[in-house]
């Protein structure tokens, strides 16, 4: 690769970006300023509010930029004393601006944790498990104003497993999406090829943001459709049902059958040292693991005969 793009700005906020900002900064490339959200002062850590993305910035002595508005004449100015070859975005979580854009010489690109048209938006992973989807990729992309829409500058696919969470997609998408960083890089510095594609809108799907709020488990989706929610909101939010006055956060699970039972929906029809299954509008959710709020994570089989008025067998979860 020629020496042609010398000076990089990169935007993330998270650590899947942090990979690909460990990765550039010891490769050949210099890394001239981070972008990332400012901190968030409702931090559980309070005395630690930063994000991985900022931590890595000061360890390593590189220019932190974290502006409230993006188009505030100070941010502006920041990214034009700078004067970087491109902009790299991953997981930054807000659109960047044409007016900064324009102050690249290369441009803006984005990587994108999904295989674009399909899941544009906050959170690609998620959504591809929530549809059941066999596969998904990442896709980097010639930003642009609008969200995700940019002409696709590299793309690899990646299998989806039945047993994938957020958590173990995310990991296998990692090797995959700093090849496809490396090899969109060699593309843009060599004029001699053109291997832009534009994105088909009629494949357009969205993946909107998860709220902690869609995390509660409702007993009359179909047992399938609970292990997805389960396995897609695993770190965060994490799927959680009521009982008790409690919400019960889900750690561990199975799936016991898919076939539709003669019990209620939500009714706990077995409790035993291998978990609680509760009947869903079809098929059989088997809780292994949980967390009681304030409380460590446990099997079931250390809170059966601890608290045993927590789960009664034939009762109903909301």
């Amino acid at each position: 690769m020629s020496k042609k793009i010398l000076k990089i700005i990169f935007a993330g906020s998270n650590d899947f970006s942090l990979a690909h900002l460990y990765s550039l900064f010891y490769s050949k490339y210099v890394i001239s300023a981070i972008i990332t959200k400012p901190d968030n002062i409702y931090c559980k850590k309070k005395n630690n509010p930063f994000s991985s993305i900022k931590k890595f910035a000061i360890k390593n002595n590189i220019k932190i930029l974290q502006p409230n508005d993006l188009f505030e004449k100070k941010f502006y100015k920041s990214i034009l004393d700078i004067q970087a070859n491109i902009l790299i975005v991953s997981s930054y979580g807000s659109i960047i601006p044409k007016k900064i854009l324009k102050l690249f010489p290369l441009g803006g690109i984005n990587i994108h944790a999904s295989l674009l048209p399909r899941w544009k938006g906050a959170a690609p992973v998620q959504w591809a498990i929530l549809s059941g989807d066999k596969q998904t990729g990442i896709s980097v992309i010639k930003m642009n104003s609008n969200i995700d829409s940019g002409k696709i500058i590299y793309t690899l696919t990646c299998p989806i497993n039945s047993t994938d969470t957020t958590t173990t997609l995310c990991a296998k998408l990692i090797p995959i999406s700093l090849q496809c960083m490396y090899q969109s890089l060699n593309i843009i510095n060599n004029p001699n090829i053109k291997k832009y594609y534009k994105q088909d809108k009629n494949l357009e799907t969205k993946a909107p943001k998860i709220k902690k709020r869609d995390s509660r488990i409702s007993w009359s989706l179909s047992v399938i459709q609970i292990d997805r929610l389960i396995r897609a909101f695993t770190p965060w939010p994490c799927c959680q049902f009521f009982i008790n006055g409690y919400f019960i956060k889900i750690k561990k699970h199975s799936i016991i059958s898919f076939n539709k039972k003669n019990f209620y929906c939500g009714e706990i029809i077995k409790i035993n040292k291998k978990g609680i299954q509760i009947n869903t509008k079809k098929g059989i959710l088997n809780i292994e693991k949980i967390q009681i709020p304030g409380k460590k994570t446990i099997h079931i089989s250390q809170i059966i005969h601890t608290n045993k008025k927590l789960f009664i067998k034939h009762s109903i979860l909301k």
